[in-house]
């Protein structure tokens, strides 16, 4: 990479010094004038200084900031203001020796824009996504149908490591995606993980009418403390320095127990924080571990009427 970096710098040293020598040193030229060969001239050099600046400025943020994270931040920021600031130059120079054929070019440039009204976007939903910063490279967010970590930020494209789908849970599906940046125009972005690094879960734990359910919310309750409870204390710290930026209407992080009787069981849900990449785990563990105390115990089944039923139905056979 670095040797292709000096052979683009060399290359355009090469160009400017080439249309630089045909324009002052020696009779060729194209027009009656010399305008072209000096727009020509201006316009390399402005490039060659853009690339300049920003290999400077990748060297100094790479020498300066120690977090990977923050690097790839300012590098993609940096990069994309200064092929603003070029491409804005490039237009300066060009419009200017151009005003004679305005209405022209400006039916062109309509034209243009129509044609590629999808790369605009793109273009436009890239600085948005820079400049408002709704989600960063390793964030996980989702974008409609699609879930996933951002692994990269282009001008173009949003590049996302997918989840679910067909994996019944938040993990990898081995699947990259690539986004248009449009959809930071008029898409609604659920962020996981910014400012807030928890996402509240649930697990549903069915019972048989005639179980003991006071005794199952203790054991579960009693099952789930040794699992949740360093989450809980994260959680709640977080908020609170949250609260100095946002307005919160409670601080409440406790892992609960939520119930409500339907036709042929009693559900109860519990409610606890976790971390969104550790969720599948989490749930796992606790599941494993209310059942096994739940096994244990003569008065209370796990399960509804109907599974139930069912069971007797096959141990009695036809």
């Amino acid at each position: 990479m670095r040797v292709m970096r000096r052979l683009n710098t060399f290359i355009l040293l090469i160009l400017i010094l080439f249309i630089a020598y045909i324009r002052y040193l020696t009779d060729f030229y194209i027009l009656e004038d010399r305008s072209l060969l000096d727009a020509l001239l201006i316009s390399l050099i402005v490039v060659f200084l853009a690339y300049i600046i920003n290999s400077i400025t990748r060297n100094f943020i790479l020498r300066r900031i120690s977090t990977a994270r923050d690097r790839y931040t300012l590098r993609k920021t940096a990069s994309i203001l200064i092929t603003v600031l070029a491409l804005a130059s490039l237009f300066a120079i060009w419009i200017e020796r151009t005003s004679t054929l305005f209405i022209a070019y400006g039916i062109l440039s309509a034209g243009v824009a129509i044609a590629l009204q999808d790369v605009l976007r793109n273009i436009a939903g890239g600085i948005l996504l820079v400049v408002a910063r709704p989600f960063k490279a390793g964030d996980r967010i989702q974008v409609g149908d699609t879930t996933g970590d951002v692994l990269d930020i282009g001008s173009f494209n949003t590049t996302i490591m997918e989840i679910r789908e067909w994996v019944d849970a938040d993990q990898y599906t081995g699947r990259i995606l690539s986004v248009p940046n449009s959809f930071a125009l008029n898409q609604t972005i659920k962020n996981y993980t910014r400012d807030y690094s928890f996402i509240w879960d649930e697990i549903r734990i069915l019972l048989i009418y005639g179980s003991n359910w006071k005794k199952a919310k203790e054991i579960a309750l009693r099952a789930a403390g040794p699992v949740v409870g360093e989450f809980e204390d994260l959680a709640r710290r977080e908020l609170l320095r949250m609260g100095k930026r946002y307005f919160f209407t409670t601080y409440d992080v406790r892992t609960n127990l939520y119930m409500k009787m339907e036709e042929n069981w009693i559900e109860i849900r519990l409610r606890y924080v976790v971390e969104p990449r550790k969720r599948r785990a989490i749930s796992h563990l606790l599941v494993s571990n209310i059942l096994e105390a739940l096994e244990k115990e003569e008065d209370i089944m796990v399960g509804t009427a109907v599974s139930v039923d069912l069971i007797n139905t096959l141990e009695k056979g036809p």
